[in-house]
């Protein structure tokens, strides 16, 4: 399973843009339904601009990347 860490910044019921470093683009989600966090969680991610970590896959049929699982990262807001 692939990860990447950044800041959650769009949030659309279960779908949720993450924008890393300034060096990589931003990256598309859907919330997988295995993941720990739930949908109504999303938008306090955004609010806090808090540096997440996020676990996924990529399935070639889809436009965005699915997370498994969403972590906060220690430290201060992004």
């Amino acid at each position: 399973m692939k990860r990447i860490t950044g800041i959650v910044t769009i949030v659309q019921e279960s779908r949720f843009r993450l924008d890393p470093t300034p060096q990589r683009a931003p990256m598309l989600f859907l919330l997988s339904p295995d993941a720990p966090v739930e949908p109504q969680d999303l938008p306090a991610l955004a609010e806090t601009r808090r540096r997440v970590e996020v676990h996924y896959t990529e399935d070639a049929s889809l436009i965005a990347a699915i997370a498994h699982d969403i972590r906060e990262l220690p430290g201060r807001p992004g």
